[in-house]
This record gives C-alpha cells, sequence and structure tokens, in this order.
C-alpha cells in the first residue's frame, strides 16, 4: 500500500491515511527489479563475485497493512512460492498485520507464508492508545489466530512472530514485559503442541 489507515500513533506511515493499494503486479515487480540489482551488482574486488547475495526472505510489512490489500497480497505470495514464478520456501516469506479483526487471521490460513501478529501491547486499553483502529479485545484477537493456526495443516507452517515496537516509557516496563510473557505462553498452550512462536521487538 502507499500509506495506511490503521492510524497506529507511533507510525509516520499512519498520519499519511490510505492512499493506495499496490496491485500484485506492482508487488511482484519490487522483486523482480531487487533481484535484478543482486544479480547485476559485482563486488569492485572481482566482477565475477555478485555483492549481493540472491533475495530469499520477504517480509510483508512497514508501510500499509497487508490483510487491507488481500486481493494483491495473497496472488503475490502464491507467485512468490510458485517453482514457475519466484521458487521461494513459504518458510522464508512472513506477511505481517496489525489484526484490524479476528477473521483476518482466518483470511490468511491458507497463504503459504508464516503469520506475524504486530501486537505492541496485549493490555487492551494501552493497544487501543497505540493502535486507535482498534476494535477487538487482544484475547478476541488472538483466539481468532489460535483458530487460524491450529487450521493449517503443515505443522511447520504453525510458527507464528509476535512484533512489539518498544517505545521508552510506554510499552517497555516490567509490567508490559509480564504481561507479554503470559499472553504469549497462553497463546502457546491454546495452539497446543502443534505449533511454535517467535517474538521480535
Amino acid at each position: 500500500q502507499v500509506g495506511c489507515r490503521q492510524g497506529c500513533t507511533f507510525c509516520a506511515t499512519g498520519r499519511m491515511g490510505k492512499l493506495l493499494d499496490l496491485t500484485t503486479d506492482e508487488i511482484l515487480i519490487q522483486l523482480y527489479y531487487a533481484n535484478k540489482v543482486c544479480r547485476v551488482l559485482r563486488h569492485p574486488s572481482s566482477n565475477q563475485k555478485p555483492l549481493l547475495p540472491p533475495i530469499d526472505n520477504i517480509v510483508f510489512m512497514g508501510m500499509g497493512e497487508p490483510t487491507d490489500n488481500l486481493p494483491s497480497v495473497i496472488p503475490a505470495v502464491n507467485r512468490m512460492v510458485d517453482n514457475n514464478g519466484f521458487g521461494i520456501s513459504p518458510g522464508k516469506i512472513t506477511v505481517s498485520t496489525v489484526a484490524p479483526t479476528p477473521d483476518v487471521f482466518t483470511r490468511l490460513a491458507g497463504v503459504p507464508a508464516t503469520l506475524a501478529w504486530s501486537v505492541h501491547a496485549v493490555r487492551d486499553e494501552l493497544r487501543k492508545e497505540l493502535v486507535p483502529t482498534t476494535q477487538f479485545s487482544m484475547s478476541d484477537l488472538r483466539q481468532g489466530l489460535v483458530d487460524a493456526l491450529r487450521s493449517r495443516p503443515n505443522r511447520k507452517m504453525r510458527t507464528v512472530m509476535i512484533e512489539m515496537a518498544l517505545m521508552d516509557g510506554v510499552n517497555d516496563n516490567i509490567r508490559e514485559a509480564e504481561e507479554l510473557a503470559e499472553f504469549c505462553l497462553e497463546l502457546v498452550e491454546m495452539v497446543g503442541g502443534r505449533g511454535s512462536m517467535k517474538l521480535m521487538v
């Protein structure tokens, strides 16, 4: 996307509002040209040695909310993992979401990519301050994620990444750390022995 409608208070993109959605082709052309740059650039000491390794890891996040543009994102991911397309392993692609609703996880369950959730805070009142468009409790959102993970037939694709943008004096205190730990432990227990979790701060 260009811009974002989620309005996270700590994010410059959120202040832009959403200007437009990228098409599937516009998403894929970025990967195509990035790969081309990796092939063309050569190390100054050797014209034969590539300066950059080929791209083998992709994350949908940053400017925009991927789940607000799933009609473009899902076909793009499918093309990226297609051996007749880019041939990237599904485990090397991550789709990150702030989770506007619990059902976005259901819509992502069949996407051949790792799921990531931009949590930022697990206490409802604090998260509402940071992500003012939030309309659901963290418990409801977590249940949507758990249901999606448990529905994934491929055991390797039941990994989820929990993301936190730490802000000094806002969500980086012991209280928030303990709340996050408890929240994540409960998530793992709810998924059962069929999944795993990674924390990114």
